[in-house]
């Protein structure tokens, strides 16, 4: 159960809406933290949406009955580093929960700073992330980057063998002229890192995984 969701406002609504829905949906615990990052400069449209979000928020029954608690933090960009830093010590109060993050809207450079948040903070377990879609009211799961850098990494040299295709634990082994040990530790990485996954005909490289290798 999420015990916090993170989310950032634009203009509209609507994004923020389906965003918390789905979250409640998934399931939130009781007492759960709702902050809602937007910046911080002054926009009557902004701000119509922030109160009406809370209006349907405060109509629903489950947020009621768990005591969800909401908060709006304006964030501060004539500068990017300091938005950052000023994002990443609200997440700080985080990292020790289970967090959802959704990119529910607002200017570009705000969810660059909140996701470049993201991967600086020493969460106890990685939040899951989404980005919405402008217009289409559906959302893009954002894989875990930080899983991804570490991997990529210490298992380039794996990627590399693995990009020709499928293959079983043994041929990966005599490919690079390592110990089965040693790579399958190395493909644990890849595989908890979703960048690699099992099949009937052996291990192989997903399409985020791909990405990793010298195309």
């Amino acid at each position: 159960m999420f015990e916090a969701v993170v989310l950032t406002l634009g203009f509209e609504p609507g994004p923020l809406v389906s965003a918390f829905a789905g979250a409640v949906a998934e399931g939130l615990s009781e007492g759960a933290l709702v902050v809602v990052f937007t910046a911080g400069f002054p926009d009557e449209r902004s701000e119509r949406a922030w109160l009406e979000f809370q209006r349907v928020v405060n109509m629903m029954e489950a947020p009621r009955r768990l005591g969800v608690e909401l908060e709006l933090r304006e964030v501060p960009l004539d500068d990017m580093a300091t938005a950052i830093l000023e994002i990443r010590r609200v997440l700080d109060g985080l990292r020790g929960k289970k967090v959802k993050v959704a990119l529910t809207g607002g200017m570009r450079a705000l969810g660059l700073a909140v996701f470049s948040a993201i991967l600086l903070t020493r969460w106890a377990d990685m939040p899951e992330v989404e980005v919405y879609l402008e217009g289409r009211g559906t959302a893009l799961k954002i894989p875990d980057l930080k899983a991804l850098i570490r991997a990529s990494e210490k298992c380039i040299d794996l990627v590399e063998v693995m990009k020709s295709g499928p293959a079983k634990l043994d041929e990966l082994a005599k490919r690079l002229g390592k110990d089965r040990t040693t790579v399958y530790r190395k493909l644990r990485l890849l595989l908890n890192a979703g960048a690699a996954k099992k099949t009937p005909r052996g291990y192989e490289l997903t399409p985020i995984g791909l990405a990793l290798a010298n195309l």
